[in-house]
């Protein structure tokens, strides 16, 4: 009986991204699907998805390569169709619902806000300073443990809603 709930735990801890080893920037993608479900109204079909990167910028473009081989991913009753856009061409985000920023983009984090809030584009990133200064609707930190951050500015600005459930769970700055 034992084993078999602490083979139970450790299922869900692999379902969760919990058990996977990351770096410290990538981006959990469990988590990041799932809060692409709790988005109003909901995903479904598919969903136009940027991977937006800087090409040159070795953690980047790791973090880019990251996310493409884990796809294809589902969120809810979406599927996402990934496309990498680089951070220095912004007008490949047309038509996107949701963009995954890696990290090491501090210096285009205002263009990909601006970008995003004239979108209506979901942004999502594993650097919570990104979010902190209102340029990436939602951050999500792995390490202690899994924290989902929030930015009322950046969702506002890009007509982002989220069910109430959800924002009853999430830090919200």
């Amino acid at each position: 009986m034992l084993f078999r709930i602490l083979w139970s735990v450790v299922g869900v801890s692999a379902a969760l991204g919990l058990a996977m080893p990351m770096a410290a920037a990538d981006l959990n993608l469990p988590v990041a699907t799932r809060v692409i479900s709790f988005l109003q109204p909901a995903p479904s079909g598919t969903v136009p998805t940027a991977i937006v990167y800087q090409p040159g910028n070795a953690a980047s473009e790791s973090e880019a390569a990251s996310i493409e081989r884990a796809g294809p991913l589902a969120a809810g009753r979406g599927t996402l169709r990934l496309k990498r856009v680089s951070a220095n061409a912004l007008g490949g985000l047309a038509g996107v619902r949701v963009a995954f920023v890696t990290s090491g983009l501090r210096d285009q984090q205002v263009q990909i806000g601006a970008a995003a809030a004239r979108l209506s584009i979901l942004t999502i990133t594993s650097d919570l300073g990104c979010v902190q200064a209102g340029h990436c609707a939602v951050a999500i930190s792995s390490s202690p443990r899994v924290q989902i951050t929030v930015s009322r500015a950046a969702a506002k600005a890009a007509n982002i809603h989220f069910g109430s459930a959800f924002l009853m769970l999430v830090k919200e700055i």
